[in-house]
Order: structure tokens, then C-alpha cells, then sequence
């Protein structure tokens, strides 16, 4: 439902496009950013990051079961102390074969590229072998200057033959194959699985494989190292393991003894014990005779996915309040993390997430600094606009506390803080002077029509005199609550002009003005002040004003015949104007009122002066304004003391 137009729609509406702006600012920088991450990541370091996160998410995806048409014959150590040292004869190897004659096809991760000078009829034994088994793959090296491949005698004799060398990523760890690979001569060769894959008659998995063509494929490892079934070599070799263990199954014959050093880095070994070329070829065959493989989407298929999370995120940071979003952030995060370990497990496919991470972890200080500095612009605006328009008493705001640079969070906080309290203290007199026009003022006019209303239809009129009189005293009342109402609302309200004036010659002057009225009653008025001059910055016509208030008071209040000192004094970086005067004083109580507005003391007593209750709450708001404060110090009886402290001027040399 649309809010409907009022007053205080304007500056919502103001800020709400200010945060509507600054979110399709944000939003877009951050998919761009992510997207640029996600696609060239890999190359400003971040792929390390992606591989991390690849081995975790594998290794908690859960292990598949092993295929059991999969052994390995194993060249482990036990095999090399019972058999010696390595190299064996070629006529061993045959033996081997011999006893794997009903395999489905044999994978000899053995190289056997070089002649033998002392057992130079081994190879036409292997060979013979080879033939007689008819399913035999042969391994080749692949360098810079050509393929390294078997002995012609041998690559004739085996049913095929495919490289092997390992594809390592960056940090050295084996996490896929490629299919086929170029040579240095330009020719184009199979893996050594997919050869297999063909021996073993399984030709429809062989051609998937190889129409993958160069592009790498993520193996689905079965488990940790040791994860297929292993036989050693002797043990094959003597008999101890029926030959019907074989029959009908892929057999890998490859070292598993640490001191061979085909021991490679796979997601899933352990730390230290890095995983045996065979197990890493056993890995890639069971994934291309299930076709297991885990899938990866382009680079930008992957930089488009990466950006998804980032643009949720920015969707609930728009909505949320700051604490949501936070947890909102921290959920994404996690969220990424879930998505990614549910796709491994059940969709055997991997989205790198470092890039997503990067724009959700960014997402919420980004949006943070610029909806917090879009609201405190809109909060600068306004607050100018209330000093524009005069609704914060003509008044400057305080500067922030404690020296903060202005555009800082806490120096805006502070005056906002301070607009508010103006705000209130507006608030405040808005209802005193609604409280001053609709009781104070209609009193006197309400006494003055009553009285004319009583000399036109009383039977008893007053005289004449009296009449007047009544009303004059009526008028005189409306006058005086009128003055000092004003009076007070300028102090409040109006703006300063400060210059440095003399306080000693100020206080001379208001003394000397309230002489007459002093000497009607015998009072004495004096001034006593060490100093000869006493500079402060003020107002000048204020602060006469409010001293005058307080010495007319101490007039009024006191006995005919009295004293009223008025005293100037220096203490420390100020100067102490004091009031006394030998009065009737003041309760503790009635002074937690004093400077109250339309609070009077002793109202209704016999000989109270005439007043308005503003005079007090005029000196009190003008002192304020000066950085000054006022205390007042009294017994009841015995007279009372105001005290008027105002920051010292020292000019300049």
C-alpha cells in the first residue's frame, strides 16, 4: 500500500533515494568486481585460495565406493626386499604376466624405454608375454624433446600404449587428467587410461574420454590412499594370490614403495603421505567407467554464478536492518560454502567460490559506508535546513566534543544530538508560550473586562479612581509578562553579536542606572571590584540586561534601608560578577525552581513585588548563551547571593 503524501514524507522520500541511488552504485560495483575476481582470479592468486577450498569440500563430500573390478599390483617395499633391488629383470615383469593371463587388461605403469645391457634377452621374453596377454597397456613419458616410449620390440608387443605423466596444478597437487595431449613432434596422444580403456574393450567410455580432447578432467577420488584393493608384487608373483583374484578385472601394476618415488600430492592424502601414481591412475579409471568425473563450468559460466550470492546479499542489505545484515552476511558465507559441498556431494560439480566469498565479505562494509554516509548527508541537510529555516533558535550547532573533525561519525552523532536537544528545548517553550498566552496573559485582560463589565451593570460601580487604577495595575501586569516573554525568547533565540567589552565599566553603568529607584527606599547600592578592567566577549545589551534583572531584584526583595553589593572578582580563566543582597533569601526548595520560567517565589505573600516570573529565567538563558553559569547562594532570612561566572578575554598582545 503506497504511504500517503504529508508533511513527513518529503525527507523520508529525500533519503530514500538517496539510498536508492547509492544502491544501484553499490550493487553494481560489487557484480563487477566479483565477476572480474572470479575470471581472472586464478592468475592474481586466488586459485590457490579456490584449490584449498576444493580439497575441503572433497574430502567432506563423502567417499564413493571402490569399484572391485580394480586391483593394484603393488612394487612395495616388501616386494623389493624379497625380490632385490630395483631394477628387476624384464623376465620377472613376464612372469608377472603370466599370472595375470585371465586380467580384463593390464596397465604396467613401467617404463621400459631403455634396453637392458644385462639381460639382453629379457625384452624378447617380455615381449613374448606382452603377446600372450594380449590386453597390455605400456606407458610414455612425454618431454620437451619428444615422447619417451617403450622399446619398439615391446610398444609392438602391448595392445597400446598411453602417457602418463601427471597434471599438476600450481601448488603440485593432482586433481585432474587430460585426455590427450601434443607431443614436441606435433602428435597427438592418448592418456594412458583412455589406452586402457580400450584393451579392456570398454570403447564407448574410451571415446568419451577422448572426446574431452585437451580440456582437463577433475578426478572424483574414491577415498584416501589405500582406498583400492592392493596385492603385493611377490606375493602375485609366488602364487599366493589366485589368479582368479584377476580374472575379468582392470589390474595396475605400478611402485607403491616410497623409495621408487612415484608418489605424487592428491586432495585426499594425508598429511605426509602423499598418494602412489598407480592409486591416482585406479582413481581416474573408475571415473571413466562411471563416468564420475567432477564437471566445472567455464570461466564465464563460473564468474556469472560467483556474482549470485553477492547480488542476494546486496537484495537483503537493502532490506535488513545493520544487525540483520550482519548475520545475513555471516549466513551467506556459510550458505556459499553448503552449496558448494551439496554440489560436490550429489551433482559432482565444482563452482569455485573465492570469488563470492571476496564480494559477499566486501558486501556488507561497502553498503554500511555508503548508506551510513548517504544518511548522514541527508541528517547534514536537514539539520541545515532547521537552521535555515530558524527552527533551531537562530542558533549554531555546538562543534563535536572531545576535537573530532567534523565529518567524522561521532562529530555528527554529537550534533545531531544537539539538534535534538534544541528540538526539545523549542518543544519546551512552544508549550510555556501556549501556557503564557492561554493563562498569563488572558488573566490580566480577563480582570480588566471583569471590571468593566462590573461598572457597567454592578449596582455598586466603583468609583472612578479606583477603577482606573485596577486597570492600570491589570495593564502594567500584561505589559511586564509581555516584555519579559519577549525578553526571554530573544535570549534564547536571537543571534549573538559578541564583542570584547570592559565588565567592570558594564557593572558601573547598571549600578549607576538603579540608583534612584535604590534611594527612594534608602538602599544602598555599591560596587567593589579590585580589577580595573575585566574583558570578556559578550552581547553587551544582554548581559546589561540580565545583570540589571538581578540587581532590580535584589531592590525589590530587600528591606528599605539595606544594602546591595555588587562584587567583581578574577578566578582562574574567569570572571565572578556577584549579586547580594540582605533579602528575605530563599529555601532550598524554592531554589531547585528558580530559574524555571513563570515560576514566582513567594506569590500572594504580603508586599511581594509585582512580576512576570521571567526575570530569573532571562539572566539564567543569557549567562548560558555567554558560556557562563550562574549559582545562587541563600538562607532563608538572612538575604541572598547570585553569582554570575563568564569566561575571561585576554586580548592579544
Amino acid at each position: 500500500m503506497a504511504r500517503a503524501a504529508g508533511p513527513g514524507s518529503v525527507p523520508w522520500g529525500g533519503l530514500e533515494r538517496r539510498m536508492r541511488s547509492e544502491w544501484l552504485a553499490v550493487v553494481p560495483a560489487l557484480m563487477l568486481l566479483t565477476f572480474l575476481v572470479s575470471y581472472f582470479g586464478a592468475h592474481a592468486g586466488l586459485g590457490r585460495l579456490d584449490h584449498l577450498f576444493y580439497d575441503r569440500t572433497l574430502g567432506a563430500a563423502g567417499h564413493t565406493a571402490v569399484r572391485d573390478d580394480i586391483v593394484i599390483v603393488a612394487l612395495d617395499d616388501g616386494s623389493i626386499d624379497e625380490l632385490g633391488y630395483w631394477p628387476w629383470p624384464r623376465s620377472v615383469h613376464a612372469r608377472l604376466l603370466d599370472r595375470l593371463r585371465d586380467a580384463k587388461a593390464v596397465g604396467m605403469d613401467i617404463v621400459f624405454n631403455d634396453p637392458n645391457p644385462a639381460y639382453p634377452d629379457d625384452d624378447r621374453v617380455l615381449a613374448r608375454a606382452l603377446a600372450e596377454q594380449g590386453r597390455v597397456v605400456l606407458p610414455l613419458v612425454v618431454s620437451e624433446s619428444g615422447s619417451g616410449a617403450p622399446l619398439p620390440m615391446l610398444a609392438s608387443a602391448a595392445a597400446g600404449t598411453g602417457y602418463i605423466n601427471a597434471h599438476l596444478d600450481a601448488d603440485g597437487v593432482v586433481r585432474s587428467i587430460v585426455p590427450r595431449r601434443v607431443d614436441a613432434q606435433g602428435r597427438s596422444l592418448d592418456h594412458f587410461i583412455t589406452a586402457l580403456l580400450d584393451a579392456g574393450g570398454d570403447g564407448a567410455q574410451a571415446s568419451a574420454l577422448r572426446r574431452q580432447g585437451s580440456k582437463p578432467r577433475l578426478i572424483y577420488y574414491a577415498g584416501k590412499p589405500g582406498s583400492f584393493a592392493m596385492y603385493p608384487y611377490a606375493r602375485v608373483l609366488k602364487g599366493d594370490v589366485p589368479t582368479a583374484a584377476f580374472a575379468g578385472k582392470y589390474v595396475l601394476v605400478g611402485a607403491w614403495a616410497s623409495a621408487l618415488g612415484d608418489v605424487l600430492s592428491a586432495p585426499l592424502s594425508r598429511a605426509g603421505e602423499p598418494m602412489a601414481g598407480v592409486e591416482i591412475l585406479a582413481n581416474g579409471l573408475q571415473n571413466a567407467l562411471d563416468d564420475s568425473w567432477i564437471s566445472a563450468p567455464g570461466r564465464w559460466q563460473t564468474a556469472a554464478l560467483s556474482m549470485l550470492p553477492v547480488l542476494l546479499v546486496c537484495v537483503a542489505l537493502r532490506r535488513l536492518s545493520p544487525r540483520q545484515s550482519f548475520f545475513a552476511s555471516g549466513a551467506a558465507l556459510v550458505a556459499v560454502f553448503v552449496a558448494d559441498w551439496l554440489l560436490m556431494r550429489y551433482g559432482h560439480m565444482w563452482v569455485p567460490p573465492a570469488a563470492s566469498l571476496v564480494g559477499v565479505v566486501l558486501a556488507y562494509p561497502v553498503w554500511s559506508w555508503r548508506s551510513q554516509e548517504a544518511a548522514l548527508r541527508h541528517i547534514d541537510y536537514e539539520l541545515q535546513k532547521l537552521q535555515d529555516e530558524k527552527l533551531l533558535q537562530a542558533r549554531p550547532l555546538p562543534d563535536a566534543a572531545g576535537g573530532l573533525p567534523e565529518s567524522s561519525l561521532p562529530a555528527r552523532v554529537v550534533k545531531l544530538h544537539n539538534a535534538i536537544a534544541l528540538l526539545r528545548q523549542s518543544i519546551g517553550q512552544r508549550e510555556e508560550t501556549l501556557r503564557f498566552l492561554s493563562h498569563d496573559m488572558r488573566s490580566p485582560q480577563n480582570a480588566i473586562l471583569a471590571l468593566t463589565q462590573l461598572q457597567r451593570y454592578g449596582q455598586t460601580p466603583l468609583p472612578q479612581k479606583s477603577l482606573l487604577d485596577r486597570v492600570d495595575q491589570c495593564a502594567r501586569k500584561t505589559l511586564a509578562l509581555v516584555d519579559g516573554f519577549v525578553q526571554l525568547a530573544r535570549a534564547e533565540s536571537m543571534t549573538m553579536h559578541y564583542r570584547e567589552i570592559d565588565l567592570v565599566d558594564l557593572l558601573h553603568a547598571v549600578c549607576d542606572e538603579r540608583w534612584p529607584v535604590a534611594q527612594r527606599r534608602k538602599i544602598a547600592v555599591a560596587f567593589d571590584s579590585q580589577a580595573v578592567q575585566a574583558r570578556v566577549m559578550a552581547e553587551e545589551g544582554m548581559l546589561a540586561r540580565a545583570f540589571g534583572n538581578l540587581l532590580d531584584n535584589a531592590i525589590n526583595y530587600s528591606p528599605d534601608g539595606s544594602h546591595v553589593l555588587c562584587r567583581l572578582t578574577r578566578q582562574g580563566a574567569h570572571w565572578v560578577a556577584a549579586v547580594q543582597d540582605k533579602g528575605r533569601g530563599i529555601s532550598a526548595e524554592q531554589q531547585a525552581q528558580l530559574f524555571v520560567p513563570f515560576r514566582r517565589l513567594h506569590d500572594g505573600a504580603p508586599g511581594n513585588p509585582v512580576g512576570s516570573g521571567l526575570g530569573l529565567a532571562f539572566v539564567h538563558a543569557v549567562v548560558l548563551r555567554h558560556g557562563g553559569a550562574i549559582a545562587v547562594q541563600s538562607t532563608e532570612g538572612r538575604g541572598s547571593t547570585f553569582s554570575v561566572t563568564l569566561p575571561a578575554y585576554d586580548s592579544p598582545a
